[in-house]
């Protein structure tokens, strides 16, 4: 009886000791992408300025959960309305709080979903999707933000309102920085991709660009002394191939992918990703092919230049024409058409990067029964007839 008083009071010893630890052992920021990663709030620690300042860009909000009350009010008391030949309609509405796109014939709702996930930062446009069990597929309409307008989504059909295309994992590699998908096979040789909703990390983030940063953090807290970045890929001692190839992971096209391109650090080769077939770069369209386009230029054929030269991925500060004359003078500054540049306070890339209309994203007004271009600026620096100019 005594032994087993004793071993009773050991085990609670036991028991008591290992909750008193459980409760003071800091808790494990638990990513997605595995242990390696720290997460975007580990980065505000050291550097809330640059988080602070990039999370208003682009690239942080390539993608993001429908949350923003902003998008409701548009049509909250008005709901917009896109027709179809066939007679349908969608209707953007909110419904019980949320942002949806309804498919109506007359009067009569046949379906409503709910507006998911947007992607793009709204800064040229915005395209929608929602969850259907663990798939995820794009609505109807999409927002053409410098026309105010909302359409039918790129390459949807112009006659009647459409609402089954998958989203796929090469969707999320460019516009989220974790997306874990899986392949399940639904019979007659098809595949559908599955996602799981609590791994996606929204937008590009930090460690998408830099890598994996948790070794990084953990030092730095545990050094705060220390000032030069330690277990870290520093961008700026990439050599130019490698930081083209960082940004040509989500700027280089739709290629067919020899692996997931969110396995991506920086200083990989992008060839040990996506398979480019032979002459597929030749006519490098305006959308998601600047790398390509950039590398056409004889501009950079004939110099240092890199995206980072023009481009300062942590900042939305707007483009002025002092600013933009700038980064061509830093190696034009002996031409006399420069200096008349700056004494007309003209910027360059109006005639030498001009605005084109891209030839994969294909927008078609179902109300207006015509086709909508979208037009970006070209990263191919030239020389361009002047009725080309914009």
């Amino acid at each position: 009886m005594h032994h087993r008083r004793l071993l009773v009071v050991f085990l609670l010893l036991v028991i008591a000791t290992f909750c008193f630890v459980q409760c003071f052992r800091e808790p494990a920021y638990a990513d997605p992408r595995g242990s390696s990663y720290a997460g975007i709030a580990s980065c505000v620690q050291c550097h809330g300025d640059i988080v602070n300042s990039y999370s208003h860009t682009s690239h942080f909000n390539a993608s993001a959960p429908v949350v923003d009350d902003s998008i409701r009010k548009t049509f909250r008391n008005n709901p917009i309305t896109v027709n179809y030949t066939n007679g349908q309609k969608v209707v953007l509405e909110e419904i019980d709080g949320n942002a949806m796109q309804s498919l109506y014939a007359g009067d009569k709702r046949l379906l409503s979903e709910k507006m998911d996930i947007a992607f793009g930062s709204g800064e040229k446009a915005q395209t929608f999707a929602y969850w259907k069990d663990d798939q995820v597929f794009q609505l109807p309409l999409t927002y053409l933000t410098y026309l105010n307008l909302w359409t039918n989504s790129p390459g949807f059909p112009v006659d009647h309102p459409y609402y089954t295309r998958p989203v796929i994992s090469k969707c999320f590699e460019c516009h989220s920085s974790y997306a874990f998908h899986y392949n399940r096979a639904t019979g007659s040789m098809k595949i559908k991709e599955t996602f799981s909703p609590a791994s996606i990390v929204y937008g590009i983030d930090c460690e998408r660009c830099h890598g994996p940063a948790k070794q990084h953090v953990d030092f730095h807290l545990k050094n705060p002394a220390e000032k030069k970045a330690k277990h870290l890929t520093a961008i700026q001692l990439l050599n130019r191939t490698q930081q083209s190839d960082l940004c040509g992971t989500c700027h280089s096209g739709n290629a067919a992918s020899l692996k997931s391109i969110f396995a991506f650090t920086p200083g990989d080769s992008l060839k040990d990703y996506l398979l480019y077939y032979p002459g597929s770069l030749n006519n490098p369209d305006v959308h998601g092919m600047q790398m390509q386009s950039l590398q056409q230029s004889a501009c950079y054929k004939q110099s240092t230049l890199t995206c980072l030269t023009c481009h300062n991925p942590h900042q939305v500060k707007k483009q002025t024409w002092e600013t933009l004359t700038a980064a061509c003078t830093s190696c034009h500054h002996q031409s006399p058409h420069s200096s008349q540049m700056i004494q007309e306070k003209k910027n360059c890339i109006s005639c030498h990067m001009p605005l084109q209309s891209s030839k994969s994203l294909d927008f078609k007004n179902s109300t207006g029964r015509k086709s909508i271009p979208y037009t970006l600026r070209t990263h191919r620096i030239a020389v361009y007839p002047e009725s080309a100019w914009q």
